[in-house]
Order: C-alpha cells, then structure tokens, then sequence
C-alpha cells in the first residue's frame, strides 16, 4: 500500500512574508511533503492594510523560502467579506486544483491546514472539519510576537537607520527583496505612505474620542450603488484614503439626516445626476446593511447600501463629477473588478447586483 501525500496548507495574507510565517512553513513541511500557500486579498487595491500585490508577495514569498528542500507552491485567494461559505469553497477549490496540477491523487493525499489562532480573523481554521489541524506558535524576538503589521508600521515610517535591527526581527532572507522592491517603486511607497499617515491619524483621533466617553464609537456612513442599462455609476477618489481608486457614491451620515437622505446627498454631490432627486427616490430598490469589522482600514465604519435601479434607455443619465470625486462615469458591470476598487465597495456590489461576473475558478485557471 503507498503512503499517502501530506500536502500543508497555509493561509495568509503575507503583507509581507516575513520570519514568522518561515516558521510556519518550516513546522508544517517536517510533517508534510509540500505546501501550498494561498494568499488572501489577491486582488485588491494597493492600501496601507495590503501595500503589495499579489505578484509582489509570491516574489517575496519565493524568494524568503528559497533554502527550503520540499514543494511550496502559490495560489490567490479572494475575500468575500459577505459570504464564509463562498470563501471555504473557493479554499477547497484552490486546493483541488493543485492537487490536481502536481499530480496529486485526492484519495491519497492528506490535507494538513496550519497556522495560528491570533484573533477573530483566524476563526476560518475551525471551517474544515476534514483536514487535520496542526497548530502553529507565533514567532517572537526578544519576548515580543513578530507580525506583519509592526514590520509595515517599520518599513514605511521607520527611520531607514535600522535595518539590522530589522533584519534580526524580522528575517534578513525575507525582508531583503522587500526592500529593494521599495527602493524601485518610490511612487508606490509614497502613496502607501500618504494613506497610512491618513489612516492611522483617523485611528488616535477615533481612539481619543472612545477613551472620553468609554465605549467603542462606530462611523456611520451611507453608499449608493446607481444601476442603468448594465452600468453602474462609480466615482473615482480624490483625498486618502483610498487616493484614485473607484468608489460607490457615498459618505458620512451628517447628524439631521437619515441614511436615505445621506446617500441622495452624496449621490448628487459626488456624481451631479441629471434628475431630480424625487424621482431617484422613486428608484429605490433595495437597501442593506454592510458592517463587516475590517471592511474599512480606518476602524469601526458602518454603511448602509441603497440600490437605485434607473430606468434602461439607449442614454445613460447625464453626470458630472463634484465634491471628493475625481471624476464620475458609468462602468459596464461586465467591467468591474476588485482590484481598483476602494476598500469592500466590491462586495457590496457583489452582494446587491447579481450580473457581476467575477469567477474565482476562472482565476485560478489563469494561474500558470
């Protein structure tokens, strides 16, 4: 009888691929033949939470796992904020197919899942109940757990005067090609920077306000997603956070002001409809409640999505762009993809418009 494969999984976003998940990979392949990685948040924008692409992370990745003498094998993997059963299948259906790419037969091979439970976000390695589980410790150095989060805090407001400190921290093999990459795209640093200092100021700010009444304090905001003929209205960002990218229509609920009335507003602010705004109302199809804990970077922000369903004609409403937005069009839905899109806006769209074509088979298909 042949021994069966064990095959490791290990899910993380990578941002970067540091010292600490080396451990993981190191732990898991004593007790596995090979591994495969899947990154999350694969395609999306370039933000202070996720400033390296996909392609840039499986470079670091490659690169900080070079001296290892078993298979590590890559695949994306998308966020689906909205829906945990539509992400532990995209998880099985990644891992079915590389399987199926290395020549692995599913009935002889054991799947091992790895990592280690931090917080909420790790509650996913309870959701395959199949797979055997092997725990994972945390790295520290010097009595403090290392994380990605300190080694970006570092990369992009360190001083630059402390690379060996880095180096010994974080993993000298892993941190290196991170920060060529950097030295090679200042335009990139700085923009990631340029929200970062944004974001974070948002957080004390936020932070300062909690510590005097006492209790979490949630933003409330309202979006509108504009529906006509197979386009939905989109506007493009012109302040941090989210500096260029593609955004639904919306913003703060002033405080004499229901969401309803928030996300008129802001609609005709941001994007200068030419109709009157009783009408709009009268379009009104659908509205929902989005208030997934990380689906905005700058803490606690809740919003109330309103679906205006425009009636279909062979000229799309006249718009113009005001206010925060660069500019205002309609995007073909066949068009709309995550990967310019500000912070969940895709998922709302997802959730609420059910013509948006985005398959994960697809794009794991695509992967050579």
């Amino acid at each position: 009888m042949s021994t069966r494969h064990r095959l490791a999984v290990f899910i993380g976003r990578f941002q970067p691929f540091h010292i600490g998940h080396l451990d993981v990979v190191q732990n898991a392949l004593a007790q596995a033949d090979s591994m495969l990685m899947l990154v999350g948040s694969a395609y999306r924008p370039r933000s202070w939470k996720n400033p390296f692409t996909y392609a840039e992370r499986v470079e670091f990745i490659c690169k900080g796992t070079a001296k290892i003498d078993k298979p590590v094998a890559t695949l994306p993997l998308v966020d689906t904020l909205y829906n945990d059963r539509a992400w532990i299948v995209n998880v099985r259906t990644a891992v079915t197919l590389h399987m199926r790419r290395a020549g692995l037969d599913p009935d002889k091979t054991k799947v091992i899942l790895t990592g280690f439970e931090k917080d909420k976000s790790s509650r996913y390695l309870s959701w395959f109940p199949t797979w055997e589980m092997l725990p994972a410790s945390p790295h520290t150095h010097e009595g403090e757990v290392v994380s990605a989060a300190e080694l970006r805090q570092e990369l992009f407001f360190g001083s630059g005067e402390n690379t060996g400190r880095m180096a010994s921290r974080f993993g000298l093999e892993q941190i290196a090609p991170v920060l060529s990459w950097m030295k090679n795209h200042p335009e990139a640093v700085s923009d990631v920077r340029d929200e970062g200092s944004f974001v974070l100021d948002y957080r004390e700010r936020t932070q300062a306000a909690e510590d005097v009444f006492g209790y979490p304090i949630p933003v409330n905001t309202a979006d509108a997603i504009v529906v006509q003929s197979g386009h939905i209205l989109m506007v493009e960002r012109k302040l941090q956070p989210g500096k260029g990218q593609w955004a639904l229509p919306g913003g703060h609920i002033d405080r004499d002001e229901q969401a309803l009335d928030a996300a008129i507003r802001e609609l005709y602010e941001e994007a200068g409809l030419d109709m009157p705004k009783g009408a709009m109302r009268g379009r009104l199809r659908e509205q929902r409640v989005f208030d997934h804990p990380e689906r905005s970077e700058k803490g606690w922000v809740r919003t109330e999505a309103f679906v205006f369903e425009l009636q279909d004609r062979a000229k799309l409403e006249k718009i113009k762009s005001g206010s925060d937005a660069s500019q205002a069009r309609w995007v073909p839905i066949t068009e709309i993809t995550p990967d310019n899109i500000f912070e969940d806006h895709f998922d709302i769209i997802q959730a609420l418009v059910p013509d948006v074509p985005f398959a994960y088979s697809s794009i794991l298909m695509a992967q050579s």
